[in-house]
């Protein structure tokens, strides 16, 4: 009879160190779940920065460009300023005006000044070198469009225009045949803030759309007026 219950005490002992192993086992399988949530919580944390990288991606850091060029950014870009417009006009200003620098507006060529505004006039808010006229036209333009226009561009219209060659003294107006000004542009710039409300666009520009002939280069200074960022000077 002892026997049998010391038997019997053994099976509920037996029973017992077996009903606690499997305690623990449960207590550290949640546990060990627990720490898989937790560190599911921290490669959520370790991503955040990457979030940060998405948010530079689709803003100032990563470089703004088009077919041909390529504008990689040192600085934010600042509201209303679109630097491939300026890689552009400093492109027309070297290649169809034949001005290399200028410190200031009143350094340009009165004549050159009335031309390029007068083609503005009429080129929508395309640049010269995206537009592709059938054929030449005839265009016209008063006094105070060719002064509104310089100042757009230049952020102030110093010049005397009716010295123009192409204002009709009798006639009280500007008078040209718009040309085509259409071009491919290849650069590489860089837009930088220069401190005071200036920013600059260091530009590269080459002859080849795989960019390995080079094609002249510029420091273009941007400023801002009332009628939006206008090209203050090229050097």
């Amino acid at each position: 009879m002892r026997n049998i219950v010391s038997k019997k005490n053994i099976g509920i002992a037996v029973a017992c160190v077996l009903a606690v192993a499997l305690c623990i086992g449960l207590a550290v399988y949640f546990t060990q779940g627990r720490g898989y949530q937790t560190v599911e919580g921290a490669q959520t944390q370790e991503h955040e920065p990457l979030a940060g990288a998405d948010r530079a991606e689709s803003g100032s850091a990563q470089p703004v460009q088009e077919e041909g060029i390529a504008v990689s950014l040192q600085t934010d870009i600042p509201a209303g300023m679109e630097p491939l417009r300026y890689v552009k006009q400093g492109y027309e200003l070297q290649h169809f005006m034949a001005i290399d620098s200028f410190s200031s507006v009143e350094e340009l060529p009165v004549s050159v000044a009335v031309q390029y505004a007068f083609c503005y006039l009429y080129a929508g808010t395309g640049c010269l070198v995206d537009l592709a006229p059938a054929a030449m036209t005839y265009r016209q333009a008063t006094v105070e469009q060719i002064r509104a226009q310089v100042t757009r561009l230049f952020g102030s219209c110093p010049q005397n225009v009716e010295e123009s060659d192409l204002y009709v003294p009798g006639a009280g107006y500007f008078e040209m045949w718009q040309p085509d000004y259409s071009a491919e542009v290849y650069a590489a710039a860089t837009l930088r803030d220069a401190g005071g409300g200036a920013y600059t666009l260091e530009v590269q520009y080459y002859s080849d759309a795989g960019k390995t002939q080079a094609a002249g280069s510029t420091v273009l200074t941007l400023r801002q007026g009332d009628s939006g960022y206008y090209l203050a000077a090229m050097t």
